[in-house]
């Protein structure tokens, strides 16, 4: 189901707002464009400060030229830092966008705890159903008045609401960038430990979407 269309508010920048939640109408992590340094090229990198958002329906990066949003070209991005401090990086095979939560080093080398914020399409899916039974249930009734129709939707327009949204998390050791998945930890931690480790994140409670869960298996099994 097709619903993160932009529509006409690409013409104009939304208000600031920090209670902002990204909608099926402006599906940006930010509410307002702003001005970042973006990082592109390998190589030879190049740096250009630019107003711009991430878009969490497809992971690109968006950016404003001329009163036009674009998208930027998937994979000419390596890095954007917003003025306050929030840092995104591409990662994983369709390099979506994820924010620097945390830099380290291990061994010499930077080491990093990434997440990237996504649309939890399973959640949409069903929120989108409940709503179209619950206006059919009403209809389908064998009496019904116009105020029964009205609290079904309660004016609302699904497009304009909040989008779910669920983490991902990778950790980027030794130069190798791999989703904090439990199979991919324990191919990485020191054999010895995988059973510490299983029994961690059960005492602990490791919720494997959960920011600070993620950061104390980063803490107790990477950097110790």
């Amino acid at each position: 189901m097709a619903i993160l269309a932009l529509g006409s508010v690409l013409s104009a920048f939304a208000q600031n707002n920090k209670d902002w939640e990204p909608t099926g109408v402006w599906p940006f992590i930010n509410q307002q464009f702003r001005t970042a340094t973006v990082y592109t090229g390998i190589f030879r990198r190049s740096k250009t400060v630019v107003p711009c958002n991430i878009h969490v329906g497809n992971q690109t990066l968006w950016y404003s030229q001329n009163d036009t949003l674009m998208e930027a070209i998937p994979g000419s991005v390596v890095r954007v830092e917003f003025p306050n401090g929030d840092s995104y990086m591409p990662v994983g095979s369709e390099e979506h966008f994820g924010r620097i939560v945390r830099e380290d080093s291990i061994d010499g080398k930077i080491a990093r705890v990434i997440c990237v914020k996504t649309v939890n399409q399973k959640a949409l899916d069903q929120k989108y159903l409940d709503y179209l039974n619950k206006t059919k249930n009403i209809l389908q009734g064998a009496t019904f008045n116009v105020s029964d129709i009205a609290s079904a939707d309660a004016g609302i327009v699904m497009e304009e609401q909040p989008l779910p949204l669920t983490n991902e998390f990778y950790f980027q050791v030794r130069g190798e960038i791999f989703p904090a998945t439990t199979k991919q930890i324990l191919n990485r931690i020191n054999p010895a430990r995988k059973q510490e480790y299983r029994n961690f994140t059960r005492s602990a409670e490791i919720i494997s979407t959960n920011e600070s869960s993620m950061l104390k298996v980063w803490e107790e099994f990477f950097l110790k």
